[in-house]
């Protein structure tokens, strides 16, 4: 194997064992790729707005507001008032 062959392996294996441990086993690809955008928009810009899911994610509106519905049932993610402008929502982790 080659090096970029072995950290392919060992991606898709931690992306395994996060799937698992967070039980994102019933999500979707589309969904799982939504929930990583926003996950990542939120450690590096620490913070992320429902319309900014929207923009990164690439996905409908529609599709990335349901998938968000889903993540904040599973305890994942809360959806908050923005302090600053009270008609954007901030979507926050709960892990």
């Amino acid at each position: 194997m080659s090096k970029l062959t072995k950290q392919i392996t060992t991606l898709k294996l931690e992306t395994n064992n996060i799937v698992n441990k967070l039980s994102l086993d019933s999500l979707n690809d589309t969904e799982l790729a939504i929930f990583v955008d926003i996950v990542y928009q939120l450690e590096i810009n620490k913070v992320c707005s429902m319309l900014t899911a929207v923009e990164v994610c690439g996905k409908s509106r529609s599709t990335v507001y349901k998938t968000i519905r889903k993540l904040v049932k599973k305890n994942l993610l809360s959806i908050e008032s923005s302090k600053i402008d009270k008609r954007s929502y901030l979507l926050k982790l709960k892990i």
